[in-house]
């Protein structure tokens, strides 16, 4: 089956600038105070399909307008930040492109000068992106953007893991039964991009694509840029709702997935209580190692781990890991 255009998007993940998005545009739906800044270290949501939709801000007051649009879960505790705890910086430069499989070669052609040297800004300009894939993706960055990170990140790990429970019993009616959490700790910025993604069935081909300067926003004076003889590639293109500047379109996001265990040590559990193992649970000194195959996966666990985790089930339940 064909990969969709998110799919082979994705493909910019191994770039190491973290998990790619399809959709830099922030959600229309949600308060106009989010929309402002887009993706945030601290925002909690959920990734998929190339989107990542923000549930609330652990980083934020129960207050505060972003958490404004669903709330924020029970007993509710943020992790506050001042600005010493947020490296940023200008990572991209102006012009900078990034593509799943080598760009073979780049033609300029300029309608004018440029402000910026290496990239049209000036109306009839243009970069025409030649390569050879059997798949790829490109991101083309014409005002560069910006990379944030949380620099406390081992703190913030423990506040999640602490108050994860109560994320997850908040969070479930916008869960699917085997979804997970993402909290952002890291995320790139920009004002603008470009996003073409092709694939062929067919042996290696040379993909072509022209990204030109057409016309000068009239509300903001910023440069319009579109994608022409693009073919058969699936194109996208950044709106021009914002004020020149407003870095609010996230390209890349970095952060930890909160993935929940507890349907796996219930289920495994159960396997060990149905095959016999309910006298070796309870005794006290019983440490035996087993292995049972749960979902296709041979799983070790020892008789007194299956007991505790039985007994402890919301501090055992939560495994957050790094997802950059």
């Amino acid at each position: 089956m064909p990969k969709s255009a998110s799919e082979l998007y994705h493909g910019l993940t191994f770039q190491k600038h973290g998990i790619p998005q399809f959709t830099p545009e922030p959600n229309e739906n949600l308060p106009i105070h989010y929309q402002q800044v887009g993706v945030s270290i601290g925002d909690v949501g959920i990734w998929h399909d190339g989107s990542f939709d923000f549930l609330f801000n652990a980083c934020r007051p129960s207050t505060h307008p972003i958490n404004g649009a669903y709330g924020v879960p029970q007993d509710f505790v943020d992790f506050p930040l001042s600005t010493h705890d947020i490296s940023k910086r200008a990572y991209y430069s102006p012009g900078s492109i990034i593509a799943s499989a080598q760009v073979s070669e780049a033609t300029l052609n300029m309608g004018g000068s440029s402000v910026i040297p290496g990239f049209p800004i000036t109306l009839g300009s243009s970069i025409t992106l030649n390569i050879r894939s059997k798949e790829g993706a490109i991101l083309v960055l014409p005002q560069g953007a910006s990379r944030q990170n949380l620099l406390p990140l081992e703190t913030f790990r423990a506040h999640v893991r602490k108050y994860s429970a109560q994320w997850y019993t908040f969070a479930r009616d916008f869960l699917s039964s085997t979804g997970s959490l993402f909290v952002v700790t890291g995320c790139d910025k920009t004002t603008s991009w470009g996003i073409a993604t092709s694939s062929t069935t067919s042996s290696t081909v040379g993909i072509s694509l022209k990204f030109a300067v057409v016309g000068i926003a009239e509300s903001t004076l910023a440069p319009q840029y579109q994608w022409k003889d693009f073919s058969s590639a699936t194109v996208r293109m950044s709106g021009e709702n914002w004020p020149p500047g407003t870095e609010n379109q996230c390209i890349f996001i970095r952060g930890f997935l909160v993935s929940r265990q507890i349907p796996l040590l219930t289920s495994m559990t159960n396997k060990i209580l149905r095959r016999g193992s309910k006298a070796a649970l309870s005794r006290r000194n019983c440490d035996v190692v087993r292995r049972y195959e749960i979902g296709g996966e041979t799983v070790s666990i020892s008789e007194r781990e299956a007991r505790e985790q039985t007994e402890d089930k919301v501090t055992s339940d939560i495994q957050v890991l790094s997802c950059d």
